[in-house]
């Protein structure tokens, strides 16, 4: 059944991104997609087979349960799992994942020596593919880059591992002055000195990000990793002039229903707005639970056929309302632009994401389930 959200994915903006990325590259440089979070909430049903057929070979998602979707949905490449999914504690689990791994060709994060006697244990039916993860500075996930040479001659001897790749991850690459990320660089020049000698044939190495794809070519090595760029959302504001990035999204709903309030009437809960004068509202079926999130209350505007039209009032799980007050030919039924695909829109992503204090993943990756998302093109009517 059609849902009252639809989130539409122009998939020409997509392979759009994907192509400027690659010319920020060398010939022979992959394209790693990262497709966790269901494709940073743009629909990895959608994203994947648009970016296979355009010739990516390579996906990262977090979960092995976010793996074996990818495959179902008939993602042919490799997949590398980012999380330590190895760290599980229990016997079942962990059983599962290893079969999983071993059923569905994934490639697993090592990032201590503790995951990979774990893996060992689990004795799988044939050697599971690993990248082994190096903390360069960040802080998070991996082996630090002093030790992980011991770690990387211990997986190459594991008869339940296939050592093929060594990787890290930037922590402030999209910061315009690149110290922290150029002394990542070198940690991890360091550590590929340590553990090349124990990699496979075909020993993949990647460290870059979206931002570092875009301004640090030296940080591309065999692949990069760029998210949130495919999105066609720049990491930092002071990198859009440097790639021409089309954002994919545009989510719209449609005026539910109509009310004529007196002045002085309450629209929401908590009285967070009064009406100044005799309004009308809009109720649109869209809340927290979707991804609209509730501070934008009284906090952000939304796309109608006449023109912006502010939200009032709290927003509620499933609704929220709009003054349509100066917008008489506006009729239930009229559609609503909650996010509009043209960046200098009032309601862009990165215009909300602004108004939420936040990060423009945050505000595509918290999308809720009810949403449709629908496959369209340049030429179709947005």
């Amino acid at each position: 059944m059609r849902s009252d959200l639809i989130a539409q994915i122009n998939i020409d903006a997509l392979l759009h991104n994907l192509d400027a990325l690659r010319r920020k590259c060398a010939p022979g440089v992959r394209v790693c997609a990262p497709l966790k979070a269901d494709a940073y909430g743009h629909g990895m049903s959608i994203v994947a087979p648009t970016l296979q057929s355009a010739g990516v070979d390579f996906a990262a998602v977090a979960t092995v349960r976010e793996a074996v979707e990818l495959r179902t949905i008939g993602w042919a490449g490799e997949i590398l799992v980012l999380g330590n999914v190895l760290a599980n504690a229990d016997h079942d689990v962990l059983n599962e994942r290893v079969r999983a791994m071993v059923d569905h060709e994934l490639t697993a994060t090592i990032v201590d020596a503790t995951g990979l006697r774990k893996l060992e244990t689990y004795s799988p039916a044939k050697p599971i593919p690993v990248h082994l993860k190096v903390d360069t500075g960040m802080g998070r996930m991996g082996v630090l880059a002093t030790e992980c040479g011991e770690l990387a001659m211990a997986i190459a001897a594991s008869p339940s591992a296939r050592f093929t790749g060594v990787y890290s991850h930037f922590a402030t690459a999209d910061f315009e002055l690149q110290d922290m990320a150029s002394r990542q660089l070198e940690q991890f020049h360091s550590a590929i000195e340590k553990v090349r000698p124990y990699g496979e044939e075909g020993f993949q190495v990647h460290l870059a990000n979206s931002a570092a794809t875009i301004t640090m070519p030296d940080a591309h090595f065999d692949m990069v990793r760029p998210g949130l760029a495919l999105y066609g959302y720049a990491p930092a504001a002071h990198m859009r002039k440097q790639i021409n990035l089309r954002p994919i999204l545009r989510l719209v709903s449609h005026v539910a229903m109509i009310k004529s309030l007196p002045a002085d009437h309450c629209v929401g809960y908590s009285r967070t707005f009064v009406t100044r004068r005799a309004s009308r509202i809009g109720i649109v079926p869209i809340g927290y639970h979707d991804g609209f999130l509730r501070k934008l209350s009284n906090n952000a505007v939304v796309g109608t056929p006449a023109g912006p039209a502010p939200v009032i009032g709290r927003v509620s799980m499933d609704q929220l309302a709009i003054d349509i007050t100066d917008f008489s030919r506006i009729d239930t039924g009229a559609q609503i632009v909650l996010i509009d695909p043209d960046p200098a829109a009032e309601n862009s992503v990165d215009a909300i994401a602004t108004r939420l204090d936040t990060i423009s993943y945050e505000v595509t990756c918290t999308l809720g389930a009810r949403i449709d998302r629908t496959q369209i093109r340049d030429n179709s009517d947005w």
